[in-house]
């Protein structure tokens, strides 16, 4: 049982160490471009603004 805990907290120590680098590598713009993909499909990089649809008639 000693064994198993020691390897769960191994585990979760090197989680951590990933999730820490993994985090620092997002903060950097010219790296996050590259990393996420979401701002393609919504538009974000874009300049073009597009007219504003209304849904309630008032």
């Amino acid at each position: 049982m000693k064994r198993f805990e020691r390897i769960l907290i191994q585990l979760a120590v090197v989680h951590f160490i990933l999730l820490v680098a993994a985090q620092f590598l997002l903060e950097i713009p010219s790296f996050k471009l590259y990393t996420n993909k979401s701002i393609y499909y919504e538009g974000v990089l874009k300049n073009e603004q597009q007219p504003t649809l209304e849904t309630i008639d008032r």
